[in-house]
């Protein structure tokens, strides 16, 4: 970096520099820029509360990673909060589904989304996966209806997206595609008034190129940028630029109009996961299938290249953790979730990972911070917890109550 350059940084304020830092390090290239940038706030947040959604976040990996020093975000919430974990709900749902339930605190066949409902003929049909089926609040709806200004940046079970008092914009993967066949624009941000500036903000994953992929990779490898192809180039890239652009979004809404209550959610792990997971540990994935001698090979030769792939992700979320935070105000609420883990992968005769829900964990996992929440450091491993119980326990560690009548519960045992 030129003395320009460092001259420059050092008028900037120590919060973005300190993110500067963070996205050169896991890109790899100082030079190379961002997708993520550091929010343009003052050092004291204006969100009262923070909800964010992270697929497929595994609990022993936050465990492993930490133990190394690398995700100081996620540990510093715990440490200072409670964490605790809940069953997944069934394999085969979609994650629509499982994402409304924990924003409605409803089973799915009492939601209307992932359920039942009545159709003008009388008959109990199964209801589309559409905010226009759901027949209960979700927590954005609930807060709206307070008056209360909450913005939803990607969270699954919103597309096409609804009125709310704030702003909400749709998953991602919708978003792009959307795009690409000349789809309304309306179906996917609300207001008009921020459609053409949140727009601008999603990155299409097309635009990222392998350099911009550095930081996940061990380029000083026989393979290097080669063992980034295929599936592993597009999986990875479409999981950087939604994660990336979902991050963005949350940062200007947060901003500018300003809302005081956002969920954001983050797919990109789910999909890291899935295509890295057996470079990660090479020879403990292969579950029983014998592979012959050119396969494991070359699963070992891609591992040199691809086996951090997924500790330096998780770095990835944890820093994007960590700016998020820093939007939240001073005696706001901090929640983190994820509706299932992962356990690991089985291999083919020929090396490839077995795709699919198989990889997933039966267990959920929750991490809650925030005034209304007992001493810091709990494990809430004694406490019996459902997928239902987050939204009225998060809505009420907030201070906002939530309708009643709800399938899940406000776990008392972890507020004050």
């Amino acid at each position: 970096m030129n003395r320009e350059k460092i001259l420059g940084l050092l008028v900037v304020v120590v919060l973005i520099a300190a993110v500067v830092v963070m996205v050169a390090k896991i890109q790899g290239r100082e030079d190379e820029g961002g997708h993520v940038e550091a929010p343009a706030t003052s050092e004291t947040g204006t969100v009262r509360m923070l909800v964010i959604g992270i697929e497929g976040l595994e609990p022993s990996l936050i465990g492993r990673f930490s133990e190394r020093g690398q995700l100081p975000n996620l540990t510093r919430l715990m440490q200072e909060g409670v964490s605790g974990e809940f069953p997944a709900l069934e394999r085969g749902i979609a994650q629509e589904i499982s994402w409304t339930s924990l924003a409605t605190g409803m089973k799915p066949e009492n939601q209307g989304i992932g359920g039942q409902i009545l159709s003008p003929r009388g008959d109990m049909v199964n209801a589309s996966l559409m905010p226009a089926s759901r027949t209960v609040d979700a927590i954005w709806t609930h807060l709206s209806a307070k008056g209360l200004s909450v913005g939803v940046v990607g969270w699954p079970g919103t597309w096409p997206v609804e009125e709310i008092n704030g702003v909400i914009v749709g998953p991602y993967g919708r978003l792009v595609l959307s795009r690409a066949h000349g789809g309304d624009v309306n179906d996917g941000i609300y207001p008009a008034s921020q459609q053409q500036e949140l727009d601008a903000l999603v990155i299409d994953e097309r635009e990222t190129k392998r350099r911009h992929l550095s930081g996940f990779l061990n380029l000083d490898t026989p393979m290097g940028f080669e063992a980034l192809v295929g599936q592993n180039y597009t999986s990875l890239a479409h999981a950087y630029t939604a994660d990336s652009s979902n991050t963005k979004i949350a940062m200007h809404i947060a901003a500018d109009p300003g809302v005081e209550y956002l969920l954001v959610h983050l797919e990109g792990l789910d999909g890291v996961s899935q295509r890295f997971w057996h470079y990660m540990d090479p020879e403990l994935v292969s579950g029983g299938t014998a592979l012959d001698e050119r396969a494991r090979g070359e699963l070992m030769e891609l591992s040199r290249t691809l086996g951090n792939t997924i500790e330096r992700y998780y770095g990835f979320l944890d820093m994007i953790v960590g700016m998020l935070t820093e939007l939240v105000a001073a005696d706001g609420t901090i929640a983190v979730v994820a509706d299932h883990g992962y356990t690991g992968v089985r291999l083919d005769h020929a090396g490839n990972p077995l795709v699919g829900f198989d990889m997933h964990s039966r267990q959920g996992f929750w991490i809650l911070k925030g005034p209304g929440v007992v001493e810091s450091g709990q494990t809430a491993e004694t406490v019996e917890c459902e997928l239902f119980d987050f939204a009225p326990t998060v809505m009420a560690a907030a201070g906002v109550a939530f309708p009643e009548g709800t399938d899940g519960r406000i776990l008392e045992e972890v507020l004050r």
